[in-house]
């Protein structure tokens, strides 16, 4: 059975397909498989795109069946239409009591007044740890979610510090949520002394999503969440997976009828402008995408092409 997951990710490659092809592509049908095929049509053109996952839902059984509860959680709820929720790196969605429920509240909040095709984020509580640890320098090691901004963290400080946000998979996407955030770190480092270390509120951002129409009559929840223990930096079981995942959508869509066949990774990276699957994609032999005239990663929320047709 395919999943809302797979039908939902392809919904987003069609639509994105229509708007660079001024075609009006819309799904028509689908054949589930080890790798599921989706079928859009036009006038005077057909598409077909095989979508999968980049990653092995058996890697952690226990975090994939928490994802399948909460969807049939979210999906109990008042809050109707096709919904994509986007898990971080690292991070998996609440199984436990109270923080579970907690989790549906909030994505509802934030699902409830979106129009169709509008994306937002849903802000989750998240605790970051301070700690000086000498009054000379100008200089703070920063861990977690924050470290890819550690230069502007450096830059609030005096004294050297530490500071932990490995419980911040993802930061706000907006550049102003963040310097608050980075502003909030350097106040509180001014009232450190050496060997004293602080732990403070703030929140991370996890993106959520509404589809522009119901794909194939589905509507609800999915979640886009793969294993914690998967790294996508890992580029030799990044490599693995795009290839096994090319080679295996290349024979479920060699029987297919169409003008453009094409692929569909889904992906899991905090920003979709970090995602590197085309890296992965164009290291590896060209034969195994060659009858595909489109190769594209899904990742939180958007849609980044790495082969596409060029008419």
């Amino acid at each position: 059975m395919i999943e809302r997951l797979e039908t939902y990710a392809a919904s987003l490659l069609v639509d994105w397909f229509a708007a660079r092809s001024g075609k009006p592509y819309a799904l028509a049908s689908s054949v589930d498989g080890d790798v599921p095929v989706f079928v859009a049509d036009a006038p005077g053109g057909r598409l077909a795109l095989a979508v999968a996952r980049l990653w092995e839902p058996q890697a952690d059984p226990a975090a994939d069946d928490a994802r399948l509860a909460m969807e049939e959680r979210l999906d109990a709820g008042s809050v109707r239409g096709p919904y994509l929720v986007w898990v971080p790196p690292r991070a998996a969605v609440p199984a436990d009591e109270p923080d579970a429920s907690d989790f549906v509240l909030r994505v509802q909040i934030v699902a409830a007044p979106m129009l169709p095709g509008a994306r937002g984020e849903v802000d989750l509580p998240v605790q970051v740890q301070l700690a000086k640890m000498r009054d000379e320098g100008g200089y703070a090691s920063v861990i977690g979610g924050l470290s890819r901004w550690w230069t502007a963290i450096t830059e609030r400080v005096n004294g050297t510090f530490h500071v932990n946000s490995a419980r911040l998979r993802r930061a706000p996407q907006s550049p102003e949520t963040r310097e608050r955030l980075f502003d909030q770190i350097g106040e509180a480092s001014r009232a450190l002394n050496v060997g004293d270390a602080v732990e403070f509120d703030t929140v991370e951002s996890w993106t959520v999503q509404r589809l522009r129409e119901d794909p194939l009559g589905a509507r609800g929840f999915a979640i886009a969440q793969a294993p914690p223990k998967i790294d996508p930096a890992d580029g030799t079981l990044m490599r693995r997976l795009v290839r096994k995942r090319l080679k295996d959508a290349a024979a479920a869509l060699a029987g297919v009828e169409a003008d453009v066949k094409g692929v569909g990774l889904i992906a899991i990276y905090e920003y979709a402008e970090h995602e590197n699957v085309g890296s992965f994609v164009k290291s590896l032999d060209p034969s195994l995408y060659t009858g595909l005239q489109l190769v594209a990663a899904i990742a939180d929320g958007e849609v980044r092409p790495i082969f596409q047709p060029r008419a």
